[in-house]
């Protein structure tokens, strides 16, 4: 058996649970801090934050009213500070 540890991409901003895109706090391109809530997702009639890991540029991926499931890319990041990242290398 072989367990591969889970690999975080800051660049890539996931769904945290299941629900639906209620709507973007950021515009396409904008700027976004460390921390900040990007995103609202809506789950069992609840509407939660979903807050950037990294500072950076956020560029969409999924439509407001979209379904999404836990881990589904929601939009990406152009980090301000891309040396700030682990970088994942093929093992030799």
């Amino acid at each position: 058996t072989i367990m591969l540890p889970t690999v975080y991409d800051p660049s890539e901003l996931r769904s945290e649970f299941n629900g639906k895109v209620i709507r973007y706090l950021q515009d396409d391109g904008a700027s976004v801090k460390q921390g900040e809530a990007y995103v609202e997702l809506e789950a069992m009639k609840m509407i939660m934050p979903i807050k950037a890991g990294s500072a950076g540029r956020v560029s969409h991926l999924r439509q407001p009213g979209s379904v999404v499931q836990a881990g589904d890319l929601l939009a990406r990041l152009n980090l301000d500070d891309p040396s700030s990242a682990v970088q994942v290398v093929p093992f030799k």
